[in-house]
């Protein structure tokens, strides 16, 4: 993985945690907004990544925090709350 890559990562990393503080906050509509954030800077680094290993780990952790933006989404439109996407 490229230097670039792996400060992407971590950038995408630090954004992901506070994702996650946000939504165990129930703040939705932030946690929302930085898992976007995250789910562009993994695709970043999946489309540099140059070991297949690396490509589906990094894959499957997108999935799982786009199924989290569709259940947030859920949620707030139960909640009458305005969607992003």
């Amino acid at each position: 993985m490229s230097l670039s890559s792996k400060a992407t990562l971590s950038v995408a990393l630090a954004k992901a945690r506070t994702a996650v503080q946000l939504d165990q906050a129930q703040s939705h509509d932030g946690a929302k907004r930085y898992y976007i954030e995250v789910i562009g800077l993994l695709s970043r680094v999946i489309s540099r990544a140059a070991h297949e290993k690396d490509v589906k780990r990094l894959e499957d952790i997108r999935r799982a925090y786009t199924e989290r933006i569709q259940q947030l989404d859920e949620l707030m439109a139960e909640a009458g709350g305005v969607t992003l996407i």
